[in-house]
């Protein structure tokens, strides 16, 4: 839903930005709460309350550097650049971490 939501947000009209706000964000109502559940049920039990607080802090500075990451690239080439730049790190960062959890 997430990689919708971005390409609809590079088309250049009004109505495709909210279309694009909504997928992202239901995208992100989804994963959020599933991904919580999958570290409360794999993290050890002495180690609960450290792993939750670790991912919050990550979600959190996702959730404000994520904007100026945008806003910033947007100002430079436009919104389609800014949605670009913001689609390949979160892309990256899934690659890496999925090599991660295979190991």
């Amino acid at each position: 839903m997430a990689a919708v939501g971005l390409l609809t947000a590079a088309l250049p009209t009004g109505p495709a930005g909210v279309v694009a706000g909504v997928m992202v964000g239901a995208g992100t109502a989804v994963a959020t709460p599933l991904a919580f559940a999958h570290l409360a049920g794999t993290a050890p039990p002495e180690r609960l309350g450290q792993t939750m607080g670790a991912a919050e802090i990550g979600r959190e500075l996702g959730d404000a550097g994520g904007p100026l990451l945008v806003g910033v690239v947007a100002a430079a080439v436009g919104l389609g650049g800014g949605l670009a730049a913001l689609a390949i790190i979160l892309g990256s960062v899934a690659v890496v971490n999925t090599g991660r959890s295979r190991r």
